[in-house]
């Protein structure tokens, strides 16, 4: 009898820790899962960044390639300034060609 009572002993504690070991298991489980979960968005957020990264670094190449161009032609209009004002004073202090002639031909 007491052999009949051990091995119900045993059987449900054997019942007890199968059981612990299948809630273990099932968290084990649940973990990994959540882990696994949070690597596949890091890896699709990587693979999301990286081509907005691309894009990001192009735009700006290109906005100051803009910019530089755009500073070009602002030195470029105001060489072209400062030239037309000194042609312009030069021209003014010059007597004009035919105003030349009609003083020549007056004397």
């Amino acid at each position: 009898m007491m052999t009949n009572d051990k091995l119900s002993s045993e059987r449900v504690n054997g019942r007890l820790v199968e059981r612990a070991d299948r809630t273990r298991t099932a968290e084990l489980a649940h973990h990994l899962s959540s882990v696994s979960l949070r690597q596949w968005e890091r890896a699709l957020t990587g693979l999301i960044a990286l081509p907005a990264a691309a894009a990001l670094g192009i735009a700006a190449a290109a906005t100051f390639a803009v910019a530089l161009t755009e500073r070009a032609f602002e030195v470029l209009e105001s060489a072209i300034g400062e030239i037309g004002r000194s042609v312009g004073q030069s021209d003014a202090s010059r007597p004009m060609f035919g105003q030349e002639r009609s003083s020549e031909a007056r004397a």
